[in-house]
């Protein structure tokens, strides 16, 4: 078996990672190739579309605020013959104090081993049903077998194994591996479902017990392949799906390849047939957000993020796809596919920006209450500081654009509303949050100076509420 690392994680800059705390932030991490051939296929693993995916995650301590763990996949170059294909011979952590450093933050260390088992080079993050600890989800080349590691902190304390009865690799060419080697693991934001490819053009649902760790096979179906031409050349015979993304509730899923986008509906009889092609063809654009002329431009889309506001967002470079929508069907979904929408961003006019979207875990995924899982571990210490409902306008005191943020128990529900209600008691906006969702953008422009409420409500009560002056 062949070995060749493709990148290291270091430190820019002595003192640590500098930079605003990492929760539900970007992470300031670097990569890089320490020099000649040190990276086998991707000299660049900055620009390396699958290296990229695949670089990090970031997860906030549960016991302690301010410390957080960078959890990084160590790629490699090996075969399986007759394959050669990239996989994760190590899983690492990396401590980040942003209390030290005068609040600008520290690394503590870098680059520990907690799972030196060969696996897929993706993983998964869901929070364990205590709503502290975190569990890590590997799988090996063929998706056929689950690690699970539970972390307490930065200590591996568990891990659990899980199996597909009933499925095999068999049949698999290399094809088939490649993309069921480098695909992500894709978690629903409620964490109890799992989704992979099963080979190229077919996927597989799975639950995940997060008291447990088990990984259990709940379906698979396909996902389809599509012939791509162009000017009468053929570019790809069948190209498969190979990103996904769940909707905030779970029911619909999302999925994009060199030839579509298209939205399944996991609730119906029959997944396969329930697949609605939505837009054109996600052609690469250049960096004046132009389609690339001449065919060669396929693959302009990145990984699914789900976004603070409810929404989907694919961005990947000057290609920026967004799902207004994404828990209502076809077209209601409000798509903007960024080939179809050029040479204007679909995140606005003015949007020329190299942005990306990259995988990362369900911070305010909460506990399981009333489940088994205030047993295990240290789940009957008392909650975090801070918790029940809130909200905060920023600014306060605006004459443009407001970020209204909530704080709530749970998010996994769709009963919580914003209202926005002048002195005279009239209700001017109103605003209902998807599950998980928790930002919302006010614009004030054309509001009459004055003092606003806002008004936080749950199932129809009244929870928190906020004080908002606009000014001209």
């Amino acid at each position: 078996m062949r070995q060749e690392s493709c990148a290291v994680l270091y430190q820019r800059q002595r003192g640590g990672l500098l930079g605003p705390p990492y929760h539900e932030r970007a992470a300031r991490a670097s990569t890089r190739a320490p020099g000649g051939d040190f990276c086998k296929w991707f000299p660049d693993t900055v620009e390396n579309f699958s290296y990229f995916n695949y670089t990090y995650q970031i997860i906030p301590d549960g016991h302690e605020e301010g410390n957080y763990y960078l959890l990084h996949s160590f790629i490699t170059a090996e075969d399986w013959e007759p394959c050669s294909i990239v996989a994760a011979p190590k899983m690492q952590i990396s401590k980040i104090d942003m209390k030290a450093n005068g609040g600008l933050g520290e690394v503590t260390y870098k680059n520990r081993y907690f799972d030196e088992e060969t696996m897929g080079a993706a993983f998964g993050v869901v929070r364990h049903g205590n709503g502290r600890d975190w569990w890590v989800v590997r799988r090996s080349p063929d998706g056929l077998y689950f690690r699970s590691t539970l972390l307490h902190r930065d200590t591996a304390v568990l891990t659990v194994e899980s199996t597909m009865p009933g499925l095999s690799a068999d049949w698999f060419d290399c094809e088939d591996l490649w993309a069921s080697a480098h695909n992500l693991i894709h978690v629903s934001p409620d964490g109890d479902m799992l989704l992979d490819n099963y080979g190229s053009g077919y996927a597989k649902l799975m639950a995940f017990d997060r008291c447990s760790g088990g990984v259990s096979l709940m379906d698979t179906f396909s996902t389809g392949t599509s012939q791509l031409e162009y000017m009468g050349n053929e570019l790809c015979a069948a190209c498969a799906i190979d990103g996904f993304a769940f909707s905030p509730s779970g029911r619909y899923l999302y999925g994009v390849g060199y030839a579509e986008y298209a939205q399944f509906d996991l609730w119906a009889p029959d997944v396969t047939a329930s697949k609605v092609k939505l837009g054109g063809v996600p052609w690469y654009m250049d960096d004046f957000q132009q389609v690339e002329d001449g065919g060669g431009g396929v693959g302009g889309f990145g990984t699914f993020s789900l976004g603070p506001d409810g929404k989907l967002y694919n961005l990947w470079e000057t290609m920026h796809s967004v799902i207004e929508h994404p828990d209502e069907p076809g077209d209601a979904s409000g798509f903007c596919i960024a080939a179809d929408n050029a040479p204007v961003s679909c995140l606005g006019p003015g949007v020329p920006y190299y942005l990306f979207s990259t995988p990362h875990p369900h911070y305010r995924l909460g506990p399981l209450t009333g489940s088994g899982c205030d047993t295990i571990l240290s789940s009957t210490e008392p909650p975090l500081t801070g918790s029940g409902y809130g909200v905060e306008a920023s600014p306060s005191v605006a004459s443009w654009q407001v970020e209204v943020g909530i704080t709530l128990p749970s998010y996994g529900n769709n009963t919580t509303e914003i209202q926005v209600v002048d002195m005279l008691g009239r209700v001017l906006h109103r605003h209902r949050f998807p599950p998980y969702a928790y930002l919302h953008t006010l614009d004030v422009r054309d509001w009459a100076p004055g003092l606003y409420n806002l008004v936080l409500l749950d199932k129809g009560r009244e929870r928190a509420s906020a004080r908002l002056v606009v000014v001209r």
